[in-house]
């Protein structure tokens, strides 16, 4: 594809939908299909991972796991995306690390990061888990050369019932800017019930400084091991989801679909591994 041309359809998306270039990969994908089905409503959820996922759902792991994420925007190989993360959590907290490159040969965003999250008793039977991540942003044009920055992330959650859980994310506190443009910044507040032992509800709030508020919204249900099926919605813009997942022992694997109105699907995939 000429080069005029890639750049003619990533412009026509960005200014379409907030979910691409420095949007799509620095706050809207999370790292994983689970993610994806669910309408990006994770922010509660306290199995949650993925390399931009909620940064304190770290520390609610107690096995190390690595997990692999790929995507195509629209079914645009110019708007391909993929991502890897590792947890490994100790006694004394969850360190991670993960890395994301989204784009082609002339434009291409590069995210590295590392992150810490720990967890606090609030009495006998509720814990507070917080989390913090460093990630550097890099972005290149040909042509025009590239540019990097630091941002951090901070996240919270907490358990209110034993079933409900209550989670925020935001991102870029420390307002970090590459050349001339800001960094997306970035707030999500959202809950997580689990209504039956196979189903679980979520919702998240979603504001990025530059757009609308969003609100974000999914259900997943587990009918028969190891099989979990997810449905998602998102409104600004509207969005639908689905997606299954396969949970075969020490291995998750998750697929994902999304239809936006005007631009079509974006298939996903991800895969998980816990030791």
């Amino acid at each position: 594809m000429p080069l005029s041309l890639r750049l003619l359809l990533i412009g026509v998306a960005i200014s379409t939908v907030p979910v691409l270039s420095f949007g799509q990969s620095s706050y809207d994908l999370y790292g994983s299909a689970r993610a994806d089905a669910l309408g990006y409503s994770t922010t509660a959820a306290p199995s949650a991972l993925g390399v931009h996922a909620n940064p304190a759902a770290a520390a609610t792991r107690d096995r190390s796991v690595a997990s692999f994420y790929a995507r195509e925007g629209f079914g645009l190989a110019a708007l391909r995306y993929g991502a890897a993360h590792v947890v490994r959590p100790f006694s004394w907290g969850a360190p991670s690390a993960g890395i994301s490159t989204f784009g082609f040969e002339e434009y291409r965003e590069v995210h590295l990061s590392a992150g810490y999250a720990r967890s606090v008793s609030l009495g006998t039977t509720r814990s507070l888990h917080a989390g913090a991540t460093v990630r550097y942003h890099h972005t290149s044009i040909a042509g025009y050369g590239s540019a990097g920055a630091v941002g951090l992330n901070v996240g919270l959650l907490v358990a209110l019932l034993r079933s409900l859980h209550f989670g925020a994310h935001a991102t870029n506190v420390n307002g970090a800017h590459a050349a001339n443009m800001t960094l997306p910044r970035t707030l999500a507040v959202g809950i997580h019930y689990r209504a039956l032992d196979h189903v679980a509800v979520l919702a998240d709030v979603f504001k990025e400084d530059r757009f609308p508020l969003s609100v974000r919204g999914g259900i997943e249900v587990s009918p028969v091991s190891p099989l979990v099926l997810r449905v998602g919605v998102t409104t600004v813009p509207v969005r639908f989801m689905g997606g299954a997942g396969l949970r075969l022992g020490p291995l998750h694997a998750d697929i994902a679909a999304e239809q936006h109105r005007e631009l079509g699907w974006s298939p996903s995939a991800s895969l998980r591994v816990q030791w």
